[in-house]
């Protein structure tokens, strides 16, 4: 792809050789260092390319060889300037063209953002124009390391972020939460309680001392994992304790109180099917576009899509084009009926299991039940699952309790 753009920018000609001797005049440009490409044979002739500055430096060997060499194809910038040099305006423009490009090409016209979750992309943004990093700004002044370090900084909750260049695309991509291989580093030991009531369901410890077993039933606040590891001397007596994080798979089987009531009569949006669109052209700073002809409507509902000029998968332009539409609609009251509400009460109750599901929840049972009354519908009841209630707790408590019980 290179070598065509260079040789484009060169110039070159495509030349038909004929002659008996065709064979000594390629031997003769090989040994002259003659580059020729794209050959082709078609009975007596033969075809090829060359570069515009060897053409002339072809006589003498033509001459040796005995053939005859004719040019059938000019291609390139400098024949091409040749063409256009008895019209200025056409040769002004490609030279503007080519300054346009280079400037477009020096400047960062699309901001992206990969991986963010707990924050919003206006809440990043907002925080990239504090910082001097704008749409149209120079593509020198983005120092794409330092730029990853304050985004690092600044929002803690992004464990990993990594800004790079891409055409005029300026790309930043974040992970959320706590790298693997990292959580030991930042933690303490400790010891493992409970932050809620229930049954153990399972328990599987690697670091520290199980306090319960399966099947043990704990309150708020129980100890279920001690991060103080006794260490015994010959006749199996404590000597001293040594303090690790405590890592252990833990389910704690605890109930979940569900509650969901919504109206029954409820107000229906419907669309007449009646719609006006425009289109706002954004040109750098500038917006251009038309008000939406015909008079207004009363109730509408108000969409918008823009899209960006790109010439190249990251080659965008300064030029963005949104459309806005406006949709009719009117409202009407109506009411559930039994079987409509029993159906959207039971696919509230579906998304909710989901989102658990997603947390990483486990789901053992659940006891809910549909009640109506004249205005609404209620769905309430239980929901048992098995999830990881434990968190940590500092270990100095223990300690001053070891102490007390020894020295009284």
């Amino acid at each position: 792809m290179e070598g065509k753009v260079l040789n484009l920018l060169k110039g070159y000609v495509r030349i038909k050789i004929t002659g008996a001797s065709r064979e000594r005049f390629l031997n003769l440009c090989a040994y002259h260092r003659i580059p020729l490409w794209d050959l082709s044979c078609a009975g007596d002739e033969m075809e090829a390319c060359m570069e515009k500055k060897h053409f002339k430096k072809i006589r003498s060997m033509v001459r040796k060889s005995r053939v005859s060499v004719k040019i059938t194809e000019r291609h390139g910038l400098p024949f091409f300037l040749f063409r256009c040099r008895k019209r200025k305006f056409c040769a002004a423009a490609v030279l503007f063209s080519l300054f346009l490009m280079a400037w477009l090409s020096s400047r960062v016209w699309e901001i992206t953002l990969e991986g963010n979750v707990s924050q919003t992309d206006d809440v990043i943004f907002e925080y990239l124009t504090e910082a001097g990093i704008v749409h149209g700004m120079k593509k020198s002044r983005v120092d794409c390391q330092e730029l990853a370090a304050d985004l690092r900084n600044y929002f803690t909750e992004f464990s990993w972020v990594s800004a790079k260049l891409s055409g005029t695309r300026l790309i930043i991509s974040v992970k959320e939460g706590i790298l693997p291989g990292l959580e030991e580093e930042i933690r303490e030991p400790s010891d493992l309680i409970a932050s809620e009531e229930g049954i153990v369901e399972s328990i599987y410890v690697r670091s520290g001392v199980p306090a319960v077993k399966a099947g043990d039933h704990v309150e708020k606040g129980d100890l279920l994992v001690s991060g103080a590891v006794p260490i015994l001397d010959d006749s199996q007596a404590v000597r001293s304790y040594q303090y690790v994080v405590p890592d252990a798979d833990l389910i704690l089987r605890t109930s979940l109180s569900y509650r969901d009531e919504f109206p029954l009569a409820y107000r229906k949006k419907n669309y007449t099917g009646r719609e006006k669109t425009r289109k706002v052209l954004f040109l750098g700073g500038w917006s251009f576009s038309l008000p939406f002809l015909g008079g207004s409507y009363e109730t509408f509902d108000l969409l918008s899509s823009a899209r960006q000029l790109k010439l190249f998968e990251n080659f965008y332009l300064p030029i963005r084009v949104e459309t806005i539409t406006k949709r009719e609609y009117y409202y009407s009251d109506n009411t559930y009926t039994k079987a409509q509400a029993e159906e959207i009460a039971s696919a509230r109750f579906r998304e909710f299991m989901k989102n658990l599901e997603e947390k990483g929840v486990q789901i053992f049972e659940n006891d809910v039940k549909i009640d109506w009354n004249e205005k609404s519908c209620i769905v309430s009841g239980t929901v048992w699952i098995g999830q990881n209630a434990s968190v940590p707790r500092a270990i100095q408590a223990v300690q001053e309790e070891q102490e007390s019980d020894e020295y009284g």
